[in-house]
């Protein structure tokens, strides 16, 4: 622990050397990691596990998973497919006394799920 102030400003000169160098890195970093497509285990070692970095999708990839249609709607364009949490609009419209029927979508009138 710094003594004097003479000491705690080296310190803090320090570490703000520190931070600037990691702002003028963290760009440079970013754009070879995206550039050659990096994972975290390419950079990292296995023994100490990095945090789960979520992969951008291409663009051009369809989705694969299949679309589920709407199994419950509100006059506002709101809809749920009745897999999952349920959304807050149903929670609040339940809370106000409506119930899950009064949003039931009819076979007639099924939309997609937003």
């Amino acid at each position: 622990m710094p003594k004097t102030l003479g000491q705690m400003r080296k310190r803090l000169e320090e570490a703000m050397g520190r931070a600037n160098d990691a702002e003028a890195i963290i760009p440079l970093m970013k754009e070879v990691i995206a550039q050659y497509d990096l994972l975290p285990g390419d950079l990292f070692d296995q023994a100490h596990p990095a945090p789960k970095l979520a992969r951008q999708k291409h663009p051009t990839t369809p989705s694969t998973r299949p679309q589920v249609q709407a199994a419950y709607q509100d006059g506002n364009g709101n809809t749920w497919a009745g897999r999952g949490r349920r959304p807050t609009w149903l929670n609040e419209a339940l809370e106000r006394g409506h119930t899950l029927e009064d949003f039931k979508v009819s076979s007639k009138r099924l939309t997609r799920a937003k």
